[in-house]
């Protein structure tokens, strides 16, 4: 079993998303999928060092399969100090793997008493919100504009491991560990995707000179009726946002939470996707809402989601129109 330690250039603010928890990123590589009958043959870290206020990225690496054992006990005593360990899919995968894997060993684990923090599993909730064909780590990457060098998959990865064992060629081994430290590395870089959610979910309302701020916290579908529940993170108390009307209706919880439900109808934007769409004729006269999708459509069509995707440029304009209304009414 070796140990690779590398200082990486890194400006990554773990305060940000963090706080002051002791954070670890992770993640592995195994000669398969089943728990029972593979095993883990590199686990890669990456951790914030406080006395010199520097990332580093630590590879463990067993030379064979029979360096399993040795390699679990390393990374065990490694993690002790650690009381969050960040991983993307790591809850469904990387965890319980680890997890099985120190069970067959007799080894007692140091995983089992330290908090998760899942990235997908975190993001996959605003799906419906995001743009992207999926939530592969790939997919994340490309559209947050980052390239790796590494092209390999985890599969490639296999099938090295294995001409390793029987060849020793040390290339394949570069190949292995290249791609798990991009895999880590890069991991750091994904953490924008919370930012990029949040300006997705977040506008601003001009009104009086002032600026009220809006968080779209969800979005469902009760029949034909959209329900978008609003956080207003300004306290506004001088600020009525209840309305009733024919076509639309604002519910105000409290001072801090409000309730926008629309009827809307469903068709098909083409002949293969489906739509959800409201008739803006519908509306008061005033609010004006221009389409901002790439297809074109009726004059009284607005959508608010393709297929499985939410129109959140769409969403957020029609909320700024409906309360700009209802202040003005």
């Amino acid at each position: 079993m070796e140990k690779h330690d590398y200082l990486i250039n890194s400006k990554f603010n773990k305060h940000k998303y963090f706080h002051d928890k002791n954070v670890c990123f992770l993640d592995i590589e195994t000669t398969g999928l089943s728990r029972k009958f593979n095993q883990i043959y590199l686990i890669g870290l990456v951790y914030f060092n406080n006395k010199n206020k520097s990332w580093y990225l630590s590879q463990f690496f067993a030379n064979n399969i029979n360096e399993e054992h040795i390699l679990l006990e390393q990374v065990n005593k490694f993690i002790s100090k650690f009381n969050l360990l960040v991983t993307y899919n790591g809850d469904s995968f990387d965890i319980p793997f680890i997890k099985h894997r120190f069970k067959i060993h007799k080894i007692n684990n140091n995983i089992s008493s330290t908090d998760s923090f899942d990235i997908y599993r975190k993001i996959k909730k605003y799906d419906s919100y995001l743009p992207f064909d999926n939530l592969k780590l790939k997919t994340i990457e490309k559209n947050l504009n980052i390239f790796r060098e590494d092209k390999y998959t985890g599969k490639d990865c296999i099938n090295f491991y294995y001409e390793y064992i029987n060849t020793k060629d040390d290339t394949l081994k570069d190949k292995i560990l290249k791609h798990n430290f991009d895999d880590l590395y890069y991991l750091l870089d994904i953490m924008q995707i919370f930012d990029v959610i949040q300006n997705i979910k977040n506008f601003d309302i001009e009104y009086n000179d002032k600026f009220i701020s809006i968080e779209i916290d969800e979005i469902n579908l009760t029949g034909d009726i959209i329900n978008i529940y609003c956080n207003i993170l300004v306290e506004k108390p001088d600020i009525n946002f209840i309305y009733f009307g024919d076509t639309f209706n604002i519910i105000q919880k409290d001072k801090n939470h409000m309730i926008i439900k629309l009827e809307v109808n469903e068709g098909f934007i083409t002949p293969t996707k489906k739509c959800l769409f409201i008739n803006k004729s519908k509306l008061p006269p005033s609010i004006y809402l221009e389409d901002m999708t790439e297809y074109m459509l009726p004059e009284d069509i607005f959508v608010l989601k393709i297929e499985n995707k939410y129109q959140m440029k769409n969403i957020k304009k029609l909320i700024k129109q409906l309360i700009l209304y209802i202040l003005n009414f």
